[in-house]
């Protein structure tokens, strides 16, 4: 295990960022194409299952809202009698998407773990190296993947339970006897914000993961599990530094948002194909990986220049 740098006195997420921009414009300018393509390809492999959002998870009923659900009160009954008749197909069923979901999520989970740590030593060392970083952090990756799939694999099960729980509490608002409607309501309320927690804590998670403790893990030479400990520690004694860069990230990622939309309009959706939109705006996807890093060396952890040392 590597010692840390010393600690600048006073971490600051913006200096950090504005650091992470000198370190872009360093190298991805002036432009070569054949380096761009290089990185796009690994910030797609970064960016691997990232990008699904929980989009229609709570989609409320269209034509005339909440107030139709009194209305389809038979529908429902009718539709929790079919269901109580064909328990075993409809959990056979279930249970075989389940399973397809789930291989399918790891998969994708493992291509994005070794990705991660790709885009991260490129942007450390300030080279566009694709065989070398995925021999070189294996076994790294193969750390990460395990948490990263356990993180993914509880918010799956944590978002079943949860619409479970939003089912029965419907079926109860519908079709339950007289004065229960109260109590599904509550539910209901319940169970809304227990998504939003869920979803918030997930997020935070996974950014840990990827902006922190991957790069711990180079650094210091650690396990994810250690790494994550390191970087509980680094939260503990610096947790406004850490606030604020969650924040300035949340701005950050919505003014990135916009800028893909645009960029999606001025080239008729070319611009949103995987690897294209990471080639053409390689600067926004080099900087945001860098940040981090930056945040890390005045915390006492210089990857980039132990990366282009090496």
């Amino acid at each position: 295990m590597t010692t840390a740098a010393p600690a600048v006195a006073r971490p600051s997420p913006l200096d950090a960022a504005q650091q992470a921009i000198d370190h872009t414009r360093r190298h991805l300018f002036p432009f070569r194409f054949e380096r761009w393509l290089i990185l796009g390809c690994v910030a797609f492999l970064d960016q691997c299952g990232r990008q699904s959002g929980m989009r229609g998870a709570f989609n409320f009923p269209a034509r005339g809202g909440w107030g139709n659900v009194g209305r389809g009160g038979g529908e429902v009954s009718k539709a929790v009698e079919w269901l109580a008749t064909h328990a075993f197909i409809v959990a056979a069923v279930a249970a075989a998407v389940l399973t397809v979901v789930i291989a399918f999520s790891a998969l994708v989970l493992w291509v994005n773990s070794r990705g991660v740590f790709m885009y991260l030593d490129n942007v450390a060392s300030g080279r566009a190296d694709f065989e070398r970083p995925w021999r070189e952090h294996a076994a790294r990756a193969g750390s990460y993947f395990a948490w990263s799939f356990g993180l993914a694999l509880a918010t799956l099960v944590g978002l079943l339970l949860l619409g479970a729980a939003a089912a029965i509490a419907v079926a109860v608002l519908v079709s339950g006897p007289p004065g229960s409607g109260l109590t599904a309501g509550l539910g209901l309320g319940a169970v809304f914000v227990s998504f939003l927690m869920l979803i918030v804590g997930a997020g935070l998670a996974s950014l840990a993961l990827r902006d922190f403790v991957a790069p711990l893990q180079v650094r210091a030479g650690l396990g994810c599990r250690d790494a994550m400990r390191l970087l509980f520690h680094l939260v503990r004694t610096h947790p406004g530094v850490f606030v604020v860069y969650v924040l300035l990230k949340i701005a950050f990622s919505m003014v990135a948002g916009i800028m893909i939309v645009v960029a999606a309009c001025l080239t008729c959706c070319c611009a949103i194909l995987p690897v294209v939109m990471q080639t053409a705006l390689q600067p926004l996807f080099y900087f945001e990986r860098a940040w981090s890093l930056f945040l890390l060396r005045q915390l006492g952890y210089d990857l980039v220049s132990a990366a282009a040392a090496g």
